[in-house]
Order: C-alpha cells, then structure tokens, then sequence
C-alpha cells in the first residue's frame, strides 16, 4: 500500500466498493432541504453539486438519487483506484475527476453545494473549508456527512476496536472525534453551522463483516501486522462471540453538518 495518504485505499477498492453503507433517508432530506433553501435566481442553472472524496463513488452517485436528474453531480477523488472504480460502475449521470478536496478543479463561486462524506478525516480540514467557501456560491452548503460505528452501544464493536487498537498501526477509536461545528463556524465566509443525527442499525452476515472489514484502511495495517488469514480468524470468532445466530447487528450514528457560504 502506498505511504501517500491519498492512495491510502490502493488495492481495498474492490471491497470498499461492495460493502460500505449508504446513509439514511431523512439525512438525505435535510440536506437537500438545506441546499435548497439557500437558492436564489443568482443561482449557475444547472446547479453544481460537489462530492470532495468521492472515493468509489458511493456519495456521489447519492447524491444524484437526492437531487434528481437536474443538477451537474461531480465527484472529485486524488486516489487511482478508487477514482477508475468509481468511473468503471459510472451508471447514474454523474461525473469523476481528478483532485484534491484542498483543491477543488472548479472557480470561484461556482458550486452549490461542496459535500465531504465519509472523507473529511482525511482532508486538511481548514484547507478544505477555506475551498469549500472560495467555490461556493452566496447561500451555497458546504456539508461533512459521517457514518460512525456506535462502539458505546455495542459489545462486539467495542472488541472490534480494541483489535484494532491492539494490532493496528498508533489506532485509536476516537480519531474522528472532533467538533466540526466549531471549525466549520472558524472559516470566514461560512455562517449557520450545525449538526443532525440519526441513529440505525445495519444487519450483516458474517461474510459482509468480513467484507466491510477487509475494505478499512484501519484494518489494512492489523492485516499487516497479524496476516490476513490470522486477523480473518480473529473477526471470524467476534462475530461467533457476539451473534451465535450469525446474524450481526451494527449500531450506527450517522452525522450530517452543514454551514452555509455567507454573501
């Protein structure tokens, strides 16, 4: 795997792209809901919609299932593989570039919305919101959407992290625990920061856990470390541990923040 942070998933894609999760409904309405309600006549027609770490695609192609068929949807990816995956299962009216969420490929005042979804933890985060506002247009979003694992409601993840933890590369649970409300309200031009939950549960059979863990960059490092037939066993017996029946039950929080780009 290449030491370059943006080409951290070389060689995960496969299986980042078959069993990472969508995001919840009502999430999806809220933003559009936000975006929407920021438009004025001033407004590029067709709105641009910017998916920043698009990764396989998994947002962006959301992102066009939310909005519907009128909006310009550009997912922007800095990885090879994941950027030629995400072109390869293109099917749903969207578009793939090249690029970095540090720098957007687009002008000034050009986008309606700039989202971050499952991404922004990789970003320089500062850099990103100072683009996100420099490429917006006046009342434009700028969103980070997160799905985090609920490892305080549930045995079985709170093992899972710990193996990752005890086996990983400097891991610890909490590395995406930041007050984004707070930074997003800290860049000029952006105003209104907030945040919405929404709390579920995924139901996944031991080979999608397996699956899903083999797509984790985290998890790379503890297949580095351990081997993957060692580690496989390792989830394997969690997953016996925790849900005798085999069917696994995952808590989910999903965040959704928003600020919007003042005049």
């Amino acid at each position: 795997m290449s030491s370059d942070r943006t080409q951290a998933f070389e060689g995960l894609t496969d299986a980042y792209h078959r069993f990472r999760p969508g995001y919840p409904e009502g999430l999806l309405d809220r933003l559009r809901e936000h975006v929407r309600a920021g438009a004025d006549a001033s407004w590029p027609d067709p709105w641009l919609l910017v998916d920043a770490g698009a990764g396989t695609g998994i947002s962006t192609r959301t992102l066009r299932h939310a909005f519907g068929p009128g909006p310009r949807v550009v997912g922007v990816e800095p990885g090879r593989d994941m950027l030629a995956a995400a072109r390869a299962g293109e099917h749903g009216g969207v578009e793939y570039v090249a690029g970095r969420a540090e720098r957007l490929p687009f002008p000034d005042s050009s986008a309606c919305l700039v989202l971050a979804a499952q991404a922004v933890h990789w970003f320089d985060r500062p850099a990103f919101y100072a683009e996100a506002a420099r490429v917006l247009v006046p009342g434009g979003t700028v969103a980070v959407l997160n799905n985090d694992r609920d490892h305080r409601a549930s045995a079985y993840l709170d093992a899972y992290e710990r193996l990752m933890e005890d086996h990983g590369d400097h891991y610890r649970r909490d590395h995406r625990e930041y007050d984004t409300v707070a930074e997003m309200s800290a860049q000029p031009g952006l105003s209104e920061a907030g945040v919405s939950t929404a709390g579920w549960v995924r139901e996944l059979d031991t080979g999608q856990v397996l699956g899903m863990a083999m797509s984790s960059s985290k998890m790379a490092a503890v297949v580095r470390n351990l081997g993957e037939e060692r580690t496989r066993a390792h989830l394997t017996a969690l997953v016996r541990e925790h849900f005798p029946d085999g069917g696994v039950r995952i808590p989910y929080v999903t965040r959704l923040f928003t600020a919007r780009r003042t005049g």
